[in-house]
């Protein structure tokens, strides 16, 4: 049983996205237009806000661009874990079976992982004590979607064979390991998020569409392509480790 640490995978990770950080720039470039339409959209289409009490509302447009950043997404992890994993060197656009399948399980995880969260907070909102039993039942429903998660290179590479199952059993006794790589990419997004935001939050006092457009374009041309070139790299180092034996 091979142990993870996770402070070491998450640098070999970030290691990776810089030291073949011109490919990773080939993979992402070819979409940053359309996730662009998509934070503009976004942003234009939101909702007036809600008064207190008021459930949020969402626009069909704002529906609609979920699977389409997810399909975007995808993409780039496929094309990432197969350059990382196969040396394969592809086209930016990439769009076929690999990538559908990717988006599909994907949104299934976020599927699995969504509903008992989201009961398990409502029901620590109606009863507060609650919230010591739903804690920690949460942050294991986490850090088995993380377990979970390690079929996705696998995916990427075609590998049909290789399911949850088997990425449970190839991460056996690693589950608070996993957790804390959780919590340090959780970190690393955090602190990103933070510091677009007080930029953006600067520029706001200076001129409010100027700080909103910065905004945007953070979010889409910066952000969402390092996050997805990230997440892909963390589970490649997983992969690489727990499936194919890899060391860091």
């Amino acid at each position: 049983m091979r142990k993870l640490s996770p402070t070491k995978a998450i640098s070999h990770a970030l290691n990776s996205v810089w030291t073949f950080r011109q490919a990773a720039l080939r993979i992402a470039l070819p979409w940053l237009p359309v996730l662009l339409l998509c934070g503009l959209a976004d942003v234009y289409f939101v909702p007036p806000e809600t008064a207190p009490g008021e459930i949020p509302r969402v626009t069909p447009v704002q529906i609609a661009i979920l699977p389409i950043v997810l399909v975007v997404t995808s993409s780039m992890s496929v094309s990432w874990q197969r350059f990382i994993l196969r040396d394969e060197i592809g086209h930016g656009l990439r769009l076929d079976g690999y990538v559908l399948s990717y988006a599909l399980f994907g949104f299934l995880l976020i599927v699995l992982v969504t509903i008992p969260v989201t009961l398990l907070l409502a029901i620590a909102i109606v009863a507060p004590p609650a919230v010591l039993l739903a804690l920690p039942a949460i942050v294991l429903i986490v850090g088995a979607a993380v377990r979970l998660s390690i079929r996705f290179p696998a995916i990427a590479l075609g590998e049909r064979a290789f399911g949850f199952r088997d990425a449970w059993a190839a991460s056996a006794g690693n589950m608070w390991q996993c957790i804390g790589l959780l919590v340090l990419y959780l970190a690393i997004v955090l602190g990103c998020v933070l510091a677009a935001a007080l930029l953006s939050g600067a520029l706001s006092l200076i001129d409010r569409t100027l700080g909103l457009f910065l905004a945007v374009l953070a979010g889409s041309l910066l952000l969402q392509p390092f996050f997805a070139i990230l997440n892909a790299s963390i589970l490649t180092s997983l992969y690489g480790f727990f499936v194919e034996g890899r060391d860091f």
